[in-house]
């Protein structure tokens, strides 16, 4: 058997929501005093006969006390049909205490009903003029739920029907605002939002009206008389009299940066409908906290206007509230156990009802809490009472998984357990350790000792589990009590031994007690003190040595403001924590006041050096008090003017962290030090941990205080909470004119998805590939939305410029800059460039490009006009889809601040993209075998002499040999000329020799056409053998000319590499070795005849072996089908060998490896 077996726990909300509440769950609150109160002052207000009552209501309560269910209750009691809510009053006010409270609310209802309004939170509100648009919005929304037709107009209604009546001037108003016609962008669309009470199309339309200096007049200045007129259109339908405008979570609005401003307009509403012919009210319901941002006595004055009522969970009715977590399912044996308990343990009952105005029902919801322990359930109501703004209350502690797994133990019920204080230690433990102001002194203790004092209760044979280990279980209760007794003033929760006592009657721990507080005051754990109370002190450490260890923090590792603010890295966090909003990537450090300006001035600007270019950065300085902040101000004042800190964003934040806090400070400092020394690790870490929660403290009070950006002279001032919403509305457009954020649209549109940094090659394929807007904007969406934002007011559908496109667009400021720096003003022609270091300047202001949609696309966008027109190293043009590779392999290197080979390219001259058109037409290169995509010069070149040569078997100069009629001088002079370019690399970069080139082929095509077709194309061997015959010395014959040019191919490189000199050189070498005698012995001789051997000079005795031809040939073969299937590394080492060995290939390796 186990509890779960008979009670069970209930599924809850950890917070009631108003507007999403189910049918008839508001019904499930427990109405206390405090309600009641609130009831009967509402009562008053609603019954409008006296003007000191007749106001709004503002609930003001932490988390868990149930005030937005309590205003639930209120808007049902006041809103619904009285015949939906008599059976709950009869019910819950049924005894005859409350008879008056139930006849007042039953009468008041007889006579008045409200029309209920829900507002939750900040309502996307952000300036002061949207507080009216979503009154409006609010109010239409829910008369329109209702079924409800009034005529009053809303500023929505007011537009639509100037569009009706005036559509003229709102098609042009749409034409000439693309920020307006990139949401509605013809009169249906923009008339639709406007019925939908779209408040973000109408923040459009009203720039959009500045802009054209069109006047509309709008309700949003008098939105009091506005809702007047709906309340007296619904008093005339005769089912409501006035309007509950509920406004939950009213916190966010106050703690905004316009939150006092809103206040004083919706006070000025308040006021009115305090004016006796209005039924009309406001409920507020905000943290108490909400009040906070005014000043004291302006905050009282304030509270007299409203019905202001402090909403706290009272023990009593917490009790109440808490029972209703549990579910009976087996009622017999559940009350069986319970009433064995109680009556063996009543003294428990009488202590914790003792202050309530209703004893037996105090008692009997504590009964009903079973088997939640008394002393747990009352100290847990003070937890939910003080620390109650955390989001963690009594109800989710009943509902964690260390109740769920009691209430399915066997062993627990059957030894008739009851869950213990150390499960709501446990439960809190971790909110103690957040607030080390409150409770450091209780988590320090645990963290210290709690091992000695669990082995302490493993080693009396008890079991091992921590659930049951006896000392622990009182150790934790103590801690406990401790901590609650520094926030709360009650007898009950005192360490004292009878309060200890308490926790554990009827338990198992009972009889062991005595003993357990023996050890922990004789190991001086928690000792006894002179009252015989169980309090908290601190293990002493030597106060001397920590007084010379606080000295020297002050005067070195903590002596400026900034090296505080390091400690840990909680304050970065939190501020990085802040920043994730920000689109654009961001670096910041914290600085403070040093010995000397310079000296923190050199620290701002080499730390910003080693940022990313592309990146805000920002310089938030600190101060340790009112003066340095004044200080910092001043400095941060004149520097933002210095060019060297143009694009350095300073942000001052005028929360110091007080002089008083920096001795805290360096106190927990010193104590860890010294606990670290004397060998005490969890007192080091507690007191650590204890600083660096002072420095979170700091950093979350920055955030609900001024920041004042400065920026290249000018600065402003805002909330902490809202310095993202400034660094991308005003800081990042400012630094980067030229990046995305520049554009307007791109701002309101905002969302970090869109600034993703990422490489996105598929955005960048998109613009490159397609061509037309729409075709780009289709493929470009979800995170990828900024490119349709850039091309929309920029670009035409066919992709070119808008004729009214503004010169200061992003996007035609990059294809511009790229323009200018692929210039000849910047880029030599048929010169080498890396494309990375050419358009590095995109990275920095005012530009700020890197890897994200919007950047690459805008490069992407700007690459559209060099395809086909850049080439690579290589001479090959470079399609779009390479051009997709080159960019995203642009932002790679960019990322990386290393140079990439892959981006090395060159642009031909317009004279060498004309010669390439000659070339291939000169020698028909594009029918060659694999060479059908001849695109360059470099290209042209290698074809003519490596395939072409090739396929002739003969040098190109051969034809100037030929014997045909049109191998004229000028013909030779065009051969040279081409034989020039082909074979020198450098003639790339002579313009004349080109122009020559181009113009003899010009004058000499029709010769030129003829020298190749004539004799069926033989004019190449034919001028070859022309030339054999007139090299002096050799006098080859007829019968020679094969075995010479055999001869040839086998000693020197391809033909189309072949110099006339070398062939003269090596015919020589030919003739010669057929007078060599072999040095086997056998018979010489010679073609000629010759038997001397010796014409050569070189005698019969020479060892020259000349392998035979045909062998050459065979190798020649090899090597070549080998060199297909050659691995890079390997021909590598292939060069390195032959470049070692071989001095007469070097000549020819250079022309390839420069």
């Amino acid at each position: 058997m186990r509890y779960s077996d008979i009670v069970q726990l209930r599924s809850m909300r950890p917070a009631y929501n108003i507007q999403e509440e189910g049918i008839g769950e508001w019904k499930t609150f427990i109405a206390n005093d405090q309600f009641n109160d609130i009831l009967n002052r509402m009562i008053k207000a609603v019954r409008n006969n006296d003007a000191d009552h007749h106001k709004s209501i503002w609930i003001a309560g932490t988390y868990g006390t149930g005030k937005s269910h309590a205003g639930a209750v209120l808007k049902h009691l006041f809103c619904d049909p009285i015949e939906e809510i008599q059976e709950y009053i009869e019910d819950e006010y049924k005894k005859d205490k409350y008879a008056l409270i139930r006849s007042s609310i039953l009468s008041v209802r007889q006579h008045k009903r409200l029309f209920p309004v829900n507002l939750y939170g900040q309502q996307s509100i952000a300036h002061e003029e949207d507080l009216s648009l979503q009154l409006q919005k609010e109010i239409r929304n829910a008369l329109n739920k209702a079924d409800i037709n009034i005529t009053v107009k809303t500023d929505f209604d007011v537009m639509v029907q100037h569009i009706d009546e005036q559509p003229a001037i709102w098609q042009s108003l749409i034409d000439n605002n693309t920020v307006l016609s990139s949401v509605a962008p013809d009169l249906k669309k923009l008339r639709q939002l406007l019925c939908n009470y779209d408040t973000e199309v109408l923040d459009r339309v009203r720039n959009a009206q500045r802009i054209a200096g069109i006047d509309i007049r709008l309700q949003s200045n008098n939105i009091q008389q506005w809702i007047f007129e709906v309340q007296d259109k619904l008093k005339e339908q005769g089912v409501y009299d006035g309007l509950l405008i509920i406004w939950d979570e009213f916190t966010e609005i106050m703690t905004s940066s316009i939150g006092v401003r809103l206040l004083v307009r919706l006070q000025e509403i308040a006021e009115a409908m305090m004016n006796n012919e209005n039924d009309s009210y406001f409920l507020f319901i905000s943290h108490p906290s909400a009040l906070n941002s005014i000043k004291e006595e302006e905050r009282e004055k304030t509270k007299g206007r409203y019905h202001y009522v402090a909403y706290n969970m009272e023990p009593v009715s917490a009790f109440k509230i808490m029972s209703k977590k549990f579910k009976i399912v087996n009622d017999t044996v559940y009350n069986q156990r319970k009433e064995r308990f109680f009556v063996l343990h009543n003294d428990l009952l009488n202590t914790f009802s003792s202050s309530s105005t209703n004893t037996s029902e105090t008692i009997e919801n504590i009964q009903n809490l079973f088997p939640l322990h008394p002393s747990t359930a009352n100290l847990a109501t003070y937890y939910a009472r003080e620390a109650g703004s955390s989001s963690r209350s009594v109800f989710e502690f009943l509902a964690c998984d260390a109740v769920k797994e009691f209430l399915d133990c066997e062993d627990n019920y059957a030894n008739e357990r009851t869950i213990t204080a150390d499960y709501l230690w446990d439960y809190v433990k971790e909110y103690f350790e957040s607030d080390t102001t409150k409770f450091g002194a209780v988590t320090e203790r645990y963290n210290s000792h709690h091992l000695a004092v669990k082995a302490a209760g493993e080693s009396g044979g008890w079991d091992v589990d921590e659930t049951q280990n006896k000392y622990l279980k009182v150790f934790k209760g103590i801690l406990l009590l401790n901590a609650l007794n520094n926030i709360a003033n009650s007898d009950t929760v005192t360490p004292s031994q009878e309060n200890i006592e308490n926790l554990f009657v009827g338990t198992e721990v009972a009889d062991e007690l005595a003993d357990i507080l023996d050890f922990l005051n004789d190991k001086s754990i928690i000792q006894r003190q002179p009252n015989g109370n169980f309090s908290i002190l601190f293990t002493a450490l030597p106060g001397e040595e920590i007084q010379k260890i606080k000295e020297e923090l002050i005067s070195s590792n903590y002596l400026y403001t900034d090296q505080v603010i390091r400690f840990g890295d909680s304050a970065y966090a939190s501020f990085d924590k802040s920043f994730k909003q920000i689109g654009r990537p961001l670096s910041f450090q914290f600085f403070s006041k040093q010995a000397n300006e310079y000296t923190l001035l050199s620290k701002i600007e080499n730390t910003q050096k080693q940022t990313k270019t592309y990146e805000i950065f920002l310089a938030i300085l600190v101060g340790r008090n009112q003066e340095e902040v004044i200080a910092l101000k001043d400095i941060a004042e004149r520097n933002s003017k210095e060019e060297r800190f143009r694009n350095t964003t300073f942000v001052v934040m005028e929360t110091f962290f007080e002089d008083k806090n920096y001795e805290r400070f360096i106190e927990y400092q010193a104590n860890a030090q010294c606990a670290q020394r004397h060998s005490l690790p969890n007192q080091q870490k507690t007191y650590s941990k204890n600083a660096s929660d002072m420095i979170e403290a700091w950093a979350t009070r920055m955030k609900g205080g001024n920041a004042t950006f400065y920026l290249r002279g000018e600065y402003m001032t805002t909330v902490g909470s809202k310095m993202a919403s400034t660094i991308n509305n005003s800081i990042a457009p400012s630094v980067f004119e030229a990046g995305p954020e520049s554009l307007e649209i791109v701002r309101i549109k905002h969302s970090t998805t869109y600034w993703k940094k990422a490489s996105v090659k598929a955005t960048v394929d998109a613009v490159l590939s397609f061509n037309t807007k729409q075709d780009i904007v289709a493929a470009c969406g979800g995170p990828a939305r900024h490119v349709e934002f850039l091309l929309q007011d920029s670009v035409d559908d066919n992709l070119d410029w808008k004729s009214d496109v503004d010169p200061n667009h992003p996007l035609k400021r990059v294809c511009d800059y790229i323009d200018e720096w692929l210039s000849g003003r910047h880029t030599n022609k048929n010169q080498t460039f890396n494309l990375g270091e050419k358009l590095i300047g995109l990275t920095e202001a005012p530009f700020g490009l890197f890897q994200g949609y919007a950047p690459m696309a805008m490069v992407a966008f700007a690459m559209r006009k060099y395809v086909n027109q850049i080439f690579d190293t290589n001479g090959k043009q470079r399609t779009a889809q390479h051009l997709v590779d080159d960019v995203v392999e642009l932002f790679k290197a960019w990322e990386s601040g290393r140079s990439s080979n892959k981006l090395n390219f060159l642009f031909e001259s317009k004279e060498a993209g004309k010669l390439s058109k000659h070339l291939i037409a000169m020698f028909s290169l594009k029918k060659l075998k694999g060479y059908s995509d001849i695109s360059s010069l470099k290209d042209a070149r290698w074809a003519i002499q490596n395939e072409y040569a090739k396929e002739k078997g003969y040098p190109l100069w051969s034809l100037k040999y030929c014997s045909s009629d049109y191998n004229t001088e000028d013909i030779r002079l065009l051969i040279d000329n081409v034989i020039k370019v082909v074979g020198d690399s450098e003639s790339m970069k002579n313009p004349a020799l080109l122009n020559d080139t181009i113009n003899g082929y010009e004058a000499q095509r029709f010769e030129w056409g003829n020298l190749l077709v004539e004799n069926n194309g033989g004019n190449y061997r034919d001028g070859f053998i022309n030339f054999l015959k007139s090299v002096e010395n050799v006098k080859i014959q007829d019968h020679e000319i094969d075995d010479a040019i055999v001869y040839l191919k086998g000693h020197l490189a391809e033909v189309g590499l072949w110099k006339e000199v070398e062939v003269k050189d090596c015919l020589k070498d030919w003739r010669l070795s057929l007078q060599t005698t072999p040095t086997n012995g056998g018979q010489g001789g010679n073609a000629s005849g010759d038997s001397s051997g010796n014409q050569s000079g070189m005698g019969g005795s020479s060892n020259v072996s000349i392998p035979p031809v045909s062998n050459v040939a065979h190798k020649r073969s090899q090597l070549k089908e080998a060199l297909k299937f050659m691995p890079a590394n390997e021909a590598k080492d292939l060069l390195n060998d032959i470049i070692e060995s071989e001095d007469t290939i070097l000549d020819i390796l250079l022309k390839y490896l420069k």
